[in-house]
C-alpha cells in the first residue's frame, strides 16, 4: 500500500524522535553511571586514607602495660591519634600537623587544631574539625553524644579518656571553645546543620579529662 507523502513525514518525524529518546537514555544511564562511579571511587578513598593513617598510628603506638593509677603524661609534638566515641560508634584516625582549614587534610580524617592544645593530664584544649557531610562526615552523628558519655584520644599507647560535659551550637565565626582551657578537655567541631555547604553555625562538643591509661597495643617491630 502506497503511503501519502504526510504520513511519510509522519513516521519519519516518529523515527527521529525514537532515536533521540535511546540517545537521551544512553545519555542518563552513562551519567547515572558515573556518579555512582565517583561516589564510590569518594568512598574508597576515605577508606584507604583512613586506612594509612591508622598504620602511622600503630606504628607509633608502642607497647605498654595496663597501670592501676592515673599518671602524669603530655604529649610534646603531634602524633598520629585515634578518636573513638563509643556511644555513637565512632573510631577514626585524626590528621594533624597542618593548616585545619586545608580541604585535603579535613578529607582525611578529623583535622587536629594547630592553635589548640596537645592531650595532656595537667590542662589544655585539643581540638578537632570534622566534616559532616558526604563520604567525608566523619563527625555527623556528634550530636548524639550526651552529657557523661565517653571520647578516647590514643596516641603513643596512652588512652586519654573524656567524659563530655555539653554539645552545644555557636556562631560559624565564634572559636571561644577551642580556647586553651585551665583544665584537661578536648573539644570536637563540626557544621550545623548537617550536609550543608557554608553553614551559618558549629557544633561544638566538649569534654573533660577523667583519667588516662596505659593501652596494650603492639607494633610492628615489637612481634
Amino acid at each position: 500500500m502506497r503511503q501519502s507523502r504526510r504520513e511519510m513525514r509522519k513516521r519519519k518525524k516518529a523515527d527521529r524522535a525514537a532515536k533521540i529518546y535511546k540517545y537521551l537514555a544512553v545519555v542518563l544511564i552513562v551519567s547515572g553511571l558515573g556518579v555512582f562511579g565517583y561516589a564510590g571511587f569518594e568512598y574508597l578513598y576515605v577508606r584507604y586514607q583512613q586506612a594509612q593513617l591508622r598504620e602511622e598510628f600503630e606504628a607509633t603506638a608502642g607497647f605498654r602495660n595496663l597501670v592501676d593509677e592515673m599518671e602524669a603524661v603530655t604529649i610534646e609534638e603531634w602524633q598520629p591519634m585515634r578518636l573513638i566515641a563509643p556511644s555513637i560508634g565512632m573510631d577514626l584516625m585524626a590528621v594533624g600537623g597542618g593548616d585545619v582549614f586545608d580541604e585535603a587534610l579535613l578529607d582525611q580524617g578529623p583535622t587536629h587544631f594547630q592553635m589548640s592544645d596537645l592531650p595532656s593530664t595537667k590542662g589544655g584544649n585539643v581540638a578537632f574539625a570534622g566534616h559532616r557531610a558526604g563520604h567525608w562526615n566523619f563527625f555527623l552523628d556528634i550530636d548524639k553524644l550526651e552529657e557523661g558519655d565517653e571520647i578516647y584520644l590514643e596516641v603513643d599507647g596512652y588512652r586519654f579518656i573524656y567524659h563530655v560535659e555539653w554539645v552545644e551550637v555557636f556562631d560559624e565565626n565564634d572559636w571561644e571553645p577551642i580556647s586553651s582551657t585551665e583544665y584537661p578537655a578536648i573539644t570536637l567541631q563540626t557544621c550545623e546543620p548537617p550536609h550543608v555547604v557554608n553553614p551559618d553555625y558549629r557544633l561544638m562538643v566538649r569534654g573533660r579529662l577523667y583519667d588516662v591509661m596505659r593501652i596494650p597495643v603492639e607494633s610492628a617491630e615489637a612481634n
